[in-house]
């Protein structure tokens, strides 16, 4: 079943590709969202098929289904508003987040981390030659802040015995690079002078897609006290 769904999510992810290049927007838009919504399908079919599932792991489990649904509704709000699609990604990373607190409980160290290297990538925006971040800057900033907040709380999975766990900072990790490679290709805030939009947008959605197959892989097995 997990190479029957990753066949199927390759498959729509060229279909949606294909459309992006032919320039057809509407398709694009569908294909994009059934992509993503093929990864909540998989989440939901590894859980079900976990049949040793832990109070915390199925509280785990509860945010990143809400999290991975929650997406399909950013990938389409993104390409009709970016800023629309900048609060449901939040939205969603808020759930990621919650997930994550299943590992350990946030702390008043973990907010000021996250602000100090939130306020670390966003002097790296604003002094890059190539950014215009103008109105967008608000939005991006509170989005920022939630997803280095997600990619850092992921790490508490390194504390956890099972060696499965180390899944979770690799998906989050991978998330963040998605993002990273993203406002590369979002014309309206950046000139990206030696990248070709359609290189850096391909790479975007690569890595946004193995992330989301990444996070739903991990409810097929109980890491948190199995």
């Amino acid at each position: 079943m997990n190479i029957l769904i990753l066949a199927v999510s390759v498959i729509s992810f060229l279909i949606f590709r294909v459309f992006y290049s032919l320039g057809y927007p509407t398709a694009e838009v569908i294909a994009k969202g059934a992509t993503s919504e093929l990864f909540v399908i998989f989440a939901l079919y590894c859980y079900f098929k976990n049949e040793n599932k832990s109070p915390a792991f199925r509280r785990y489990s509860l945010k990143m289904l809400c999290g991975l649904s929650v997406a399909v509704l950013a990938d389409i709000a993104i390409n009709l508003y970016i800023p629309a699609g900048m609060v449901t990604f939040m939205v969603m990373q808020l759930f990621f987040i919650l997930a994550f607190s299943e590992f350990k409980p946030v702390s008043p160290k973990y907010f000021v981390l996250t602000a100090v290297v939130a306020v670390a990538f966003l002097i790296g925006d604003i002094l890059t030659p190539f950014f215009y971040l103008k109105t967008l800057f608000v939005p991006l900033a509170i989005y920022t802040f939630f997803l280095i907040g997600s990619a850092l709380k992921s790490l508490d999975a390194l504390r956890l015995k099972n060696k499965f766990a180390r899944l979770v900072p690799v998906a989050s990790i991978l998330f963040l690079a998605s993002d990273f490679v993203l406002q590369f290709t979002l014309g309206d805030i950046c000139a990206l002078p030696f990248v070709p939009d359609q290189i850096a947008n391909n790479l975007c959605h690569v890595l946004y897609y193995a992330a989301q197959f990444l996070f739903a892989y991990t409810l097929s097995r109980d890491f948190i006290e199995g």
